[in-house]
C-alpha cells in the first residue's frame, strides 16, 4: 500500500523593484508563497481466490508400507476422495480381501464409484485403505498380518494421511478371510474401531472368546456397530451363524442378514452397496474439521 504523500514546494513570486530619487537602491526580497500538492490515494490490492474444487472422482495410490512386524513392506491401495486436502480431517474405512484375492477386489466390486457418488450427494468425504495379504495361504494361527496393520498400517495411513484418529471415524470389514481378520482385529482391539463389518467371514478358532474377554472390562456401549452377513447357500454358514448368536446371547445386537446366493463374487457384488450404506452411516454428519 502506497503511503500519503503531501510536499509543499516553494514557487517565487517576484514584485518590482522601486528606486526613489536621490537615493540609493533598495532591492526587494521575492517572498515564498506555499502551494500545496495534491494528496496520493492508496489503492487497494486484490486478493486472489482459489477456485473451487469440481472434482466429482477420487482418486486410487498404491502403497508400499514399512512393517518391521512383518519384515517386508505392506502393500495396499488407498481411495482419496475428491478434492482431498491435507489439511481435512478424514474417516477411515479399512477393507480386507478373503483367500486368492488382492488389494484390487473391493475395488473391482465398485466400491471406489459408490464412494464417489455418495460423496457428491454430500455424504461426508472419506478414505478407503485396501491392504493386500500376501500370504493369504498361511494359517491364521501364525499369520502376523492382523498385527502388521495395527502396528504398522494404520499408524502409518494416520502419519501420511488427513485422518481422524477417533474411534467413531474408524470401520473396517471383510470378505471371507477379511471378514476373519476383521473381526478378530475390531474384537482384540476394541478401542480401535467404531464399525465392524463380516461378510461371509470364516470365524478364526477362539476369535468368539473374545467377546467375553472384552465385557470383563468393557460395556456393551463400548463395542462396535456391526454388520453380518452371508447367503443361504454359504459353506461357512455354521461358524457364520454361531458367531451371531454368541453375540446375541451377550447383550450385542449386530445387523445380521441372510440373503439368497453363496460363498461367491456374484453374492458380495449384489450387496456391496448395502455394505458401503452401512459403513457410511457411520459418519452421519461431517467430521469437524481440525
Amino acid at each position: 500500500m502506497s503511503s500519503t504523500i503531501s510536499r509543499l514546494s516553494t514557487t517565487p513570486t517576484l514584485f518590482q523593484t522601486h528606486t526613489p530619487e536621490a537615493s540609493s537602491t533598495a532591492t526587494l526580497t521575492a517572498t515564498p508563497t506555499e502551494t500545496a500538492t495534491p494528496t496520493v490515494t492508496p489503492t487497494a490490492t486484490a486478493t486472489a481466490t482459489a477456485a473451487p474444487c469440481t472434482e466429482t472422482t477420487g482418486t486410487v495410490e498404491n502403497v508400499s508400507v514399512p512393517s518391521e512386524t512383518l519384515g517386508v513392506p505392506l502393500p495396499a491401495s488407498i481411495y482419496l476422495p475428491a478434492c482431498y486436502t491435507p489439511s481435512g480431517n478424514y474417516p477411515v474405512l479399512y477393507l480386507l480381501h478373503g483367500q486368492g484375492m488382492d488389494d484390487s477386489y473391493w475395488i473391482s466390486l465398485g466400491v471406489t464409484g459408490i464412494a464417489d457418488l455418495a460423496i457428491n450427494n454430500g455424504q461426508t468425504p472419506f478414505i478407503m485403505v485396501f491392504p493386500f495379504e500376501e500370504r493369504f495361504l498361511e494359517d491364521n494361527s501364525i499369520s502376523k498380518f492382523p498385527d502388521a496393520m495395527v502396528n504398522d498400517l494404520i499408524p502409518w495411513v494416520d502419519a501420511n494421511y488427513a485422518t481422524c484418529t477417533e474411534k467413531v471415524c474408524r470401520a473396517i470389514g471383510g470378505i471371507s478371510r477379511g471378514g476373519g481378520w476383521a473381526i478378530k482385529l475390531a474384537m482384540r482391539h476394541i478401542d480401535l474401531f467404531g464399525t465392524l463389518g463380516g461378510h461371509s467371514y470364516g470365524l478364526m478358532f477362539g476369535d468368539s472368546n473374545w467377546v467375553q474377554k472384552q465385557l470383563e472390562t468393557h460395556t456393551i456401549d463400548d463395542f462396535p456397530r456391526i454388520y453380518l452377513d452371508r447367503g443361504d447357500q454359504d459353506s461357512l454358514a455354521p461358524d457364520i451363524d454361531y458367531y451371531f448368536k454368541v453375540l446375541m446371547a451377550n447383550g450385542i445386537r449386530p445387523e445380521f442378514h441372510i440373503y439368497p446366493g453363496g460363498h461367491t463374487r456374484s453374492y458380495w457384488r449384489t450387496h456391496v452397496q448395502e455394505y458401503m450404506d452401512f459403513y457410511m452411516d457411520s459418519w452421519p454428519e461431517p467430521i469437524p474439521q481440525p
